[in-house]
């Protein structure tokens, strides 16, 4: 394969990977319509991006460099990271959704807290961390693993560089496109019930992958 083919396959793998149902349900419960500028759901979802690709550029080249095999109990366990992660997130849009207040106080800047009732929930967190986290913990999970296979299979290492870099543009271009597009979603009206539909999605993907771990762990 040449160096180009492999930019080819791998762009168009990246781009194609990041729609998968739980790259998207990740990411509609990372970006929040109230978290300010309008380029800040970009940046979350190019940050999901780097984070994603960083595992699998490691893992990848890795294996290809020592000819190792990633466990499939490593991919299991991570797969399983994943869906409780999605169930978090998606928990915590929810709780957002019954309300959501702003405010500062003494030295820390804007931030938001959570209503439920009388419960409040501080959270003091930057939205592109979380990002980058997730996107790191699907690198290595579920269809993130073949990827990393196609790499360890590589020929040689240029080729599998050229597969990686392609892979990490089309990834974070189209994630952060996805991102763009949500952000302007919520800003457009039914903020509320889109945010709602959101947190749904992401329990709902979470439990359907802890569900299918179990099964395979039984």
């Amino acid at each position: 394969m040449s160096l180009v083919a492999a930019a080819v396959a791998g762009g168009a793998l990246g781009a194609r990977h990041a729609l998968e149902t739980d790259h998207l349900a990740a990411i509609a419960t990372l970006v929040d319509g109230e978290d300010g500028t309008p380029a800040w759901p970009v940046l979350v979802g190019a940050s999901w991006g780097v984070g994603h690709t960083l595992p699998i550029a490691a893992l990848g080249l890795g294996l290809l460099l020592f000819g190792l095999r990633l466990p499939d109990a490593a991919v299991g366990l991570f797969e399983a990271a994943v869906g409780v992660v999605l169930v978090y997130l998606g928990a915590r849009m929810l709780v957002g959704v019954l309300g959501h207040r702003e405010h500062t106080h003494g030295t820390h800047p804007l931030h938001g807290h959570l209503d439920v009732g009388r419960l409040s929930m501080g959270r003091h967190v930057h939205l592109h961390g979380d990002s980058a986290m997730v996107g790191a913990l699907h690198g290595i999970a579920g269809s993130g693993a073949l990827v990393v296979a196609l790499v360890s299979t590589a020929p040689d290492l240029p080729t599998a560089t050229s597969f990686l870099g392609a892979f990490a543009v089309g990834s974070v271009l189209t994630m952060a496109a996805v991102s763009a597009l949500w952000g302007r979603a919520l800003g457009a009206g039914f903020e509320r019930a889109l945010r709602a539909s959101a947190g749904l999605l992401g329990v709902g993907v979470g439990l359907r992958l802890l569900v299918e771990q179990a099964g395979l762990l039984g």
